[in-house]
Formats: C-alpha cells, sequence, structure tokens
C-alpha cells in the first residue's frame, strides 16, 4: 500500500533486508525472522497493541542526501511483493534514464505521491477505523474463522492461567468469544462459540464464561461494565437462535451494511440501541417491531397533583412515553395517531415546554424537554403523513361470552364501574391516560366486567395490533382448514377441558369461538402452533371479550409478556421456575431449603404459571390474578406465588414428603374467594382466604422485586436451561445413530455439531419452511452443499455442487426440500467409511431416475455386524435393524455388481 513519503533516520532499525537494488529496498520485519528478537518484538507488539506493517519499501539513500524514504508498507507478501513487482517494472526503467541522484529522488517522490492520489479514495477513513479494520484482519488470521463472523469489539484484559494472569486481547465477535496473548515466544488462545456457553458470572474485578468442559476469567478491564453487558447481548442473541434453530440473517445484515463506514464501536452501539429498544418496548408493552430513536431527562405536570413529575420522555416512531423518576407506576404512554394538537409553551414557571392534547380531550404539559423543537417538528410531521382519523368514543362495554350466558350480577359491580368512572373521568381513559398509583389500587381490588376486556387490551398492548392489523383475525379464520392435523387434532382434544364449568363451554357456541382463536393462532405463529394451557387463558379472554380482541391478547400473552413460555420445550416457563426458585431463596430461604428437599416446587409451580393460576384458583378469584398480571407482568406471578408459600409456611415446614406438600397447597388456593363474586368455592371458612387481602398482601411483601432483577436472574438462567434442554436433545439424536453407523461416538459427536452450526446459517426463507413443532433437525441444499464440499472426500473436486445435489436428491425421502441428521450421517457413513462395493451403489444410485431405484443401500456398520461379509446380499441398514434411509427403495444388487464387472 502506498503511502506518502517519510525520512527515516535509521532505515535498519528493526528491519532486515529481504531485496534490493540500486533505487529502492524491500525489508522484513524482525518479529517475523525468528529468534529472540521475534519474540521480544511480537511480545511488545501485542502488549500495546500496536499491530505494526510486517513489510515496508523504502526508496534508497542512495539517491538521496536527506536519507531514505518509506513509500510503501503492507500486512502481507503477497501485498508487498505486488508493489516492488510495479516499482520494479514501471518506475525503475524510467529512474535509470535520470542521471542526477537528486532528480532521480525527486521525480520518485512526486511519483509515489501522484499514484497515493489517485488511490487515496474521497474520505480518508479515520485513524480508529484502520486500527479497526488492522484488528479484524487480525482476529480472522489468528482464529482462522469466516469473514462473516463479524468482529464486534475487543478489549485489553488478563485471563487466569494456571497461577497467574496473563495479558492478551479478548475479542468479541458475532459468533465466538475469544481470547489471544503471545509473551515471549508463547502463546494462549482461546476461542469459544455463544452457543456452547453455559454461564456467565461477575466477580470482583472482570468474569468467568463457562462452557461444558473449561471455565476461564478475564480480570483487569478498563471498562468492565461495557464489556460485560457486551458479553450479555451476544450471548442473547446466540441463545435466540439455539431456540429458533437459524441465525437471524435480517440482525447480521444489518451489522455488515453498517459496519463498512463506521468506526469500531458502531455495531457494539447498534447493540445497545437494539437492548435498549426491546426495553422501552418491554416497559410499555409496545409492539416488539418498534424501534426507540431516544429520550430525554425532562418534567410531567400531573394535574391530579398539581406537581412537575421528574422522569424520561421516550421517543419512538409510533410513540411517545414517560416514567416517572422516582415511581415507576406513573407511566405515560401517547401513540403519535392519538395525538389532536402539540404546541410549544414557554413561561416562568415552566420553560421549554411542550403542550400534547390527544383527541380524547387529555391534555399533557412537559416541561424542560431539552430537545423541544425536535420533537415537535417529529409529531407535526407524523400529523401531517397520517390519515386523519375521526377520535372514537368509549369501547361497547357489553362483549364476550360471559354476557350471554350469565345474567346474575353482582350488587358490588355497580359500585365499581362507577369508581372506575370517576377515576377515567380525572386520569382519562383508554390508552392516553396517567397511569399512576390509584389505578394499581384500582386493578388490585379487580376490574369490573363491563370495563375488563377494555382494560386487558390497553394494559398489555394488544390494542395497538388490533389497530395495525384490522382484519387479520377474519383473514386467519378463513383459512382455518389449512392447519396441520396435529395441531387440530391438539386442540380439539382440549376444547372441553377449557372451564368446563362455565356455561360458555358447556355450549357449542363457546366451543367453537374458542376453536376459531386458538386455529387462527396456530397459523398466525406456525412455530408455535399450539401449546397446552393456550386453551386456559384463552376460554377466559372469549369471556370478556371479542374473538378478534381474544386473538390478540393471546398473541400478547404468548409472543410479550410470557415469551417462549408456550412451545414444545416451553423454555420460558423452565427459565421462570429457575428464576423463582432463586427469588424464593433470597425471601424465604428456610422454606426454600425444605421445599427443595421434597423435590415439590416445579411440580406445583409450573401449572400456576402456565395457567395464570386459572387451573388452581376458583374462576372467580383467578379472574383478579389475570388482571394484575396484565398491569405488573410476569413480577406478579413471582410475587404471589411466592406470596402462597408464605402464606402456608408453617404447615409446609411441618410436611414430611412430597404428596402431602403438593394437597396442602392445592386446598389452600382451591379455598381462595371473591366477596365481590356471587359464586364462592364450597370450601372449609376457617381456611379461606379473600383474593384481595392475598393480593395486598403479595404487594405489602414483595412488591420490592423489580423486573430489572427478573430480568437478571433470567439472562443467567436462560443459558443453563438451553443448554440442558440442547445436550439432552444431542443424546437423544446421537443414541438414535451410533448403532447403525461405523463412525465412532467422537465422529458422530462432530458430525452433529457441524450440522447444528450449518442449520442455524439457513437463510429465513428456508427456515419458515420448517415446521419446528416436530422438532425435527433438518438441513436444507444450500447447507447441505456446504457440509459436503467442507467434509466429504467426494466434494474435493470441481463437480462437487452437482455431487452433492445428487445425493441431497437421494437422501431426502420425503422429498420436502430437507436432510434429517440420520440421513445425513448415512450418506457421509458410505463416503467416509463404506467399502468400495458400497460407495459404487451409492454413486451409480445418485444417477438412476428415482423409478430405477429399487434395492436398500447398505451401511458400512453392517460389515461389523456380518463379518464383514459384503457380498452375501445384506438388505438392511444393518443386521436386524431398518435403516433411517431404509425408504430409499431397493437398490438392485445385481446392478451393482454387473457395474463394478464392467468398471473392472
Amino acid at each position: 500500500m502506498w503511502i506518502k513519503p517519510q525520512v527515516l533516520g535509521l532505515s535498519n532499525a528493526l528491519w532486515s533486508t529481504e531485496q534490493i537494488n540500486p533505487y529502492f529496498i524491500l525489508q522484513i520485519r524482525r518479529s517475523e525472522t525468528g529468534g529472540l528478537t521475534s519474540k521480544v518484538l511480537g511480545t511488545l507488539d501485542n502488549v500495546l497493541d500496536s499491530k505494526p506493517f510486517l513489510y515496508r519499501i523504502l526508496l534508497s539513500v542512495a539517491v538521496s542526501d536527506e536519507g531514505s524514504y518509506c513509500i510503501a508498507h503492507g500486512k502481507t507478501r503477497e501485498e508487498i511483493n505486488a508493489d516492488w513487482i510495479w516499482l520494479t517494472r514501471n518506475l525503475v526503467p524510467v529512474l535509470e534514464t535520470i542521471e542526477d541522484a537528486q532528480d532521480t529522488a525527486e521525480f520518485a517522490r512526486a511519483k509515489i505521491e501522484s499514484l497515493l492520489a489517485q488511490n487515496q479514495p474521497q474520505e480518508e477513513a479515520s485513524k480508529a477505523v484502520v486500527k479497526f479494520q488492522l484488528t479484524a484482519e487480525k482476529f480472522h488470521r489468528i482464529f482462522s474463522l469466516s469473514e462473516e463472523d463479524k468482529l464486534v469489539n475487543y478489549y485489553s484484559c488478563s485471563i487466569w492461567h494456571g497461577n497467574f494472569p496473563k495479558q492478551g486481547w479478548l475479542y468479541l465477535s458475532l459468533r465466538h468469544l475469544a481470547f489471544h496473548s503471545y509473551f515471549l515466544g508463547k502463546t494462549i488462545q482461546h476461542c469459544v462459540p455463544w452457543t456452547e456457553l453455559v454461564g456467565i458470572e461477575k466477580i470482583s474485578g472482570g468474569f468467568k464464561v463457562l462452557t461444558r468442559t473449561e471455565k476461564h476469567t478475564f480480570l483487569f478491564f478498563f471498562n468492565l461494565d461495557e464489556t460485560l453487558h457486551l458479553v450479555q447481548e451476544l450471548s442473547k442473541m446466540a441463545v435466540k437462535s439455539l431456540l429458533n434453530g437459524v441465525e437471524d440473517k435480517n440482525e447480521y445484515y444489518k451489522f455488515e451494511e453498517e459496519f463498512i463506514n463506521s468506526d469500531k464501536n458502531y455495531v457494539q452501539q447498534y447493540i445497545d440501541a437494539k437492548a435498549q429498544s426491546e426495553g422501552y418496548c418491554k416497559r410499555f408493552n409496545l409492539p416488539l417491531w418498534e424501534r426507540l430513536d431516544g429520550f430525554v431527562n425532562c418534567n410531567l405536570w400531573f394535574p391530579y397533583t398539581k406537581t412537575d413529575v421528574p422522569g424520561r420522555l421516550y421517543c419512538s416512531p409510533s410513540y411517545l412515553c414517560f416514567v416517572s423518576k422516582y415511581d415507576i407506576r406513573c407511566k405515560v404512554i401517547i401513540p403519535m395517531n392519538e395525538i389532536a394538537v402539540v404546541e410549544k409553551v414557554n413561561s416562568s414557571v415552566c420553560p421549554e415546554a411542550l403542550h400534547i392534547t390527544a383527541k380524547n380531550k387529555v391534555t399533557f404539559m412537559f416541561g424542560s424537554v431539552p430537545q423541544r423543537d425536535y420533537l415537535c417538528s417529529k409529531i407535526s410531521d407524523f400529523l401531517h403523513t397520517s390519515v386523519t382519523a375521526e377520535a372514537t368514543g368509549p369501547p361497547p362495554t357489553e362483549r364476550g361470552l360471559q354476557v350471554q350466558f350469565v345474567d346474575i350480577i353482582s350488587p358490588r359491580q355497580a359500585v365499581k364501574e362507577h369508581l372506575w368512572q370517576l377515576h377515567f373521568s380525572e386520569y382519562g381513559r383508554g390508552v392516553c391516560m396517567y397511569r399512576t398509583k390509584r389505578l394499581q389500587e384500582l386493578i388490585s381490588h379487580g376490574v369490573p366486567d363491563k370495563l375488563r376486556a377494555e382494560m386487558w387490551l390497553v394494559l398489555s398492548g394488544a390494542v395497538f395490533d388490533i389497530e395495525k392489523f384490522r382484519g387479520k383475525y377474519e383473514a386467519l379464520v378463513e383459512r382455518a382448514e389449512k392447519v396441520s392435523a396435529i395441531v387440530a387434532d391438539e386442540i380439539e382434544r382440549d376444547l372441553h377441558r377449557s372451564l368446563p364449568e362455565h356455561p360458555a363451554y358447556q355450549s357449542e357456541v363457546g366451543i367453537c369461538a374458542l376453536r376459531r382463536v386458538l386455529t387462527a393462532y396456530a397459523l398466525y405463529n406456525a412455530n408455535v402452533g399450539y401449546c397446552q394451557a393456550m386453551n386456559m387463558i384463552t376460554s377466559v379472554f372469549l369471556l370478556y371479550a371479542t374473538e378478534e380482541e381474544s386473538f390478540w391478547l393471546l398473541v400478547s400473552v404468548v409472543e410479550r409478556l410470557l415469551p417462549d413460555y408456550y412451545n414444545k420445550k416451553v423454555v420460558g416457563a423452565i427459565v421462570d421456575q429457575n428464576v423463582f426458585e432463586i427469588l424464593l431463596k433470597e425471601n424465604l430461604p428456610d422454606l426454600h431449603r425444605h421445599l427443595a428437599k421434597l423435590g415439590v416446587l416445579k411440580m406445583v409451580t409450573m401449572s400456576w404459571f402456565l395457567t395464570l393460576f386459572l387451573s388452581i384458583v376458583p374462576f372467580s378469584s383467578a379472574i383478579h390474578f389475570v388482571d394484575c398480571f396484565f398491569y405488573e407482568g410476569t413480577k406478579f406471578l413471582f410475587q404471589t406465588a411466592i406470596e402462597i408459600l408464605r402464606s402456608n409456611e408453617v404447615a409446609l415446614l411441618s410436611v414430611s414428603d412430597d404428596g402431602e406438600a403438593m394437597q396442602l397447597l392445592n386446598e389452600f388456593t382451591e379455598s381462595i374467594s371473591n366477596k365481590d363474586s356471587i359464586f364462592q368455592p364450597s370450601t372449609n371458612s376457617n381456611k379461606s382466604m379473600e383474593v384481595g387481602l392475598l393480593i395486598s398482601q403479595s404487594y405489602r411483601n414483595f412488591g420490592h422485586i423489580t423486573m430489572q432483577h427478573v430480568e437478571k436472574l433470567r439472562n443467567s438462567e436462560r443459558l443453563k436451561v438451553v443448554q440442558s434442554i440442547e445436550d439432552q436433545d444431542k443424546k437423544s439424536v446421537l443414541r438414535s445413530v451410533r448403532g447403525i453407523t461405523s463412525f465412532k461416538s467422537n465422529e458422530i459427536d462432530i458430525l452433529y455439531r457441524k450440522f447444528q452450526e450449518s442449520r442455524r446459517r439457513m437463510t429465513l426463507a428456508s427456515a419458515s419452511k420448517v415446521n419446528h413443532v416436530t422438532g425435527r433437525l433438518l438441513l436444507d441444499m444450500e447447507q447441505y452443499t456446504e457440509l459436503f464440499s467442507n467434509l466429504s472426500p467426494w466434494g474435493r473436486g470441481c463437480l462437487n455442487t452437482v455431487l452433492a445435489a445428487r445425493l441431497f436428491v437421494v437422501l431426502d425421502q420425503d422429498k420436502d426440500g430437507f436432510v434429517e441428521f440420520p440421513e445425513f450421517v448415512f450418506g457421509f457413513d458410505i463416503m467416509c467409511s463404506g467399502s468400495v462395493e458400497q460407495k459404487l451403489k451409492l454413486f451409480y444410485y445418485m444417477h438412476l431416475d428415482e423409478t430405477q431405484r429399487s434395492s436398500v443401500l447398505d451401511s458400512p456398520s453392517s460389515d461389523r455386524n456380518n463379518g464383514n461379509n459384503n457380498n452375501q446380499g445384506n438388505t438392511g441398514y444393518c443386521s436386524g435393524n431398518e435403516s433411517p434411509a431404509s425408504s430409499l427403495g431397493n437398490f438392485c444388487i445385481f446392478q451393482s455388481s454387473k457395474l463394478i464387472h464392467c468398471l473392472a
């Protein structure tokens, strides 16, 4: 690479000459020449992160009175040789025609400067960009990783190695955590895929990274919090790929797109922004696609207290949200399309103020807004470009199956409704309301039946989905026949188990409505499909909301409020059970120790969380839990479950077996009553507890549990749970193929790991076709071809893609465009371990039409099981066992023998 000619005082210090001519000198840095000097320089370069160029070209001192000039440098021999060859072919012949040495030097310098001007980009990259790019190249070179594995950031730190810390560099990429240290000729190098991590533990001055077999301790960071945050975010991305079975290529494309012209921290900034957006959506229950633009600290005038409340105002493309600095219950959500008027206000009492009037006539006064002009222009632009919609009145009060099937109304309902109407008149109604501690108090006493659907939709954020996807539910219902037969059967089995005591579900009206909503969701989210417990919560939604509203309430619960709960592996529920145990240990250590000894915790509380207590608490009382859940989120589930155990602590500590503990808890939960309901559980009144009292005690005793603490514990436990599930799945898959292949256990393990890595890199289009509900391990043509080329002995020629395509068609028995792991192993088994005859059989078989394939291919393992008698006419994959690829048909051994005879 050409550089501006620079005068050098000592041309040979730390450098050795490789080539020389009368005008130029090509030198190599002595760190690359071996010996003690090489080790010392290598150590200094690594510790100081100097990343020097290894080669350079000098304009010889013989033609310059000022000394030698450095005119080019390079990182590789190929790069510097290209410049050297250009000089010898193009510039040296010209310099030979110039007689004066000074003129020769001036001409050479002018020529190099002109070359530099021609090749220099329009905008020079900053030194930080160049340094980061050099580091990225070094990272990929040291660890032999693909360019797709983008480096995110790197940090100077030490790793605990043996009995002493070793200084080096920690590299964090999209797929790996890596460490490299070079000291006096000794190299320490570790490279851990994010998907292999089982734990991240913060310690004093650093953190530990745990895998299944290793533990690495990193210390002495300049910015530990930043490093640890980035490590946690990248590990969360890896967990997401493990759960979904495929990497999010859209995310990686965004990384790559912005990576080219960015400084070294841009990818990290993107990750931070993404994490902030996710936290923003969770805090205010907004749609997951909403992206945070920014936030400012300001004040909001609360008219009911006549005070300015300091807090933070968040701005995103479709929403303005405010939360108090001191009380997170004080918050405001203003959809942009609900804003009627926005104006600037200046006064001595409220400087730099922004006054917003919503369509429901509720006003908001934000004071001391630092970027008021920007916010005002953003809102104005949105109002100009959006379609003007008329303000809608209050939602219908009578909807849902409850109105149709239950005529008796509790007298207390009218009192509750009156209190809520007073609240609406003072604090606003709908999405644009002041959410305060008073709202929490009203909800904890139960929402009136007529207002329940409205409040559920507002608190859960489902109201935003309904507005954005009008007509979506009806379209899904029309496609109901397209749901898979397996899912339809599962739904059908559970329909009559959903609140069977309620009159609505003793009628076909309720059953049909429930069937439509569950089937629509199975079509809407095919990766989840249907999971038990979804029927229970949906049946409750339908009692108070319309079918469309119930559908979007189900979406909000499954995808936002309780993510990863409702799938075949119930990962989210298992993670939260671990979190619940930790919280119980923190708050009730004696009870936790006793119940852990009995082994009763997970047996009892799993169903509590999955069904929102609807399966164990009488419906009239459990409905209050649902109200609070939509307001508080999973925090309420944790504090309520702990309160139930605390209320029975004395009795539970006295039991000696799990059956007795479960019976005690079941009796207690079944006796929870609701004084506002006309239907009361028929239980011993002495043991009965009023639901309002239970909820108030849960807030008083365990309201200190925060979602920030819960999320921190979730991040820690999620790694362990996901890896544990992966290990179980791996054992099951490997056990199914060990007896029918000649590969050794460690070889099968390697194939499985490579198979999984490729599977996660499938395109989103291919991944969307995979039926995740069945849990099958599948690989598409593109990824199979990649593995075939990299691993197979047949994949090294110029026809590797053709052979891979032919073999893929042979192995893809159900013709769905995917190959399963047993089929994958079967093909590699023959290619790597099969006899000559078996390989010829397979090769010949690959070139037959589908109608011509008529006999079974033998696995190399059949040689061992049959005493290596390959020519005895085996027709099975191995003795007595059916091959995973036995449906290949019966490949004619006579034809194979004839082919061998002809080739011989």
